[in-house]
């Protein structure tokens, strides 16, 4: 019983020290193929795996549509990887100027011309729009992978 405890404990303070967070994805610009920031006009840009853009937009809605309001960005997703890419409504959330994060699966189905679940081969492209029910301005779209993870983020572009 004892060796058990020590064994315990020393895993303990080994994964103690462990720094399981991953580092945040870069904000990319709403001009594409550009970081965010101050240094984004500087002539090396940083290539992204995912480019994401994005831009302000306005949904048609759909017949299941509660009626409620929506706030909308137009997406368009580039897979710059050498694998499969894979996009669906689900994997994107909307953080607004309060910094509040909405997640795009309050308003499937509520409007027309949602992005496509599909996977994109390298270097293919998928467009449409990603909303959330609620009025709010619209600051930043982030697109998460298959395991849920984020894997890119862009800024809104009015």
């Amino acid at each position: 019983m004892r060796k058990i405890i020590l064994a315990l404990g020393v895993v303990a303070l080994i994964t103690t020290g462990c720094n399981l967070e991953q580092d945040p994805v870069a904000v990319q610009s709403s001009e594409a193929g550009k970081p965010a920031g101050k240094n984004s006009g500087s002539a090396r840009s940083k290539s992204f795996p995912i480019e994401l853009t994005a831009k302000r937009a306005h949904a048609s809605k759909s017949v299941l549509s509660d009626g409620g309001a929506l706030s909308c960005v137009k997406v368009t997703v580039t897979n710059q990887t050498k694998k499969q890419l894979e996009v669906n409504p689900l994997y994107f959330s909307i953080t607004d100027t309060h910094s509040t994060k909405h997640d795009s699966s309050s308003a499937l189905g509520d409007y027309e011309d949602q992005i496509a679940t599909t996977s994109l081969a390298p270097h293919e492209k998928a467009t449409g729009l990603v909303c959330a029910k609620g009025s709010f301005r619209p600051k930043t779209v982030a697109m998460t992978n298959t395991l849920f993870s984020e894997a890119a983020r862009a800024q809104v572009a009015s």
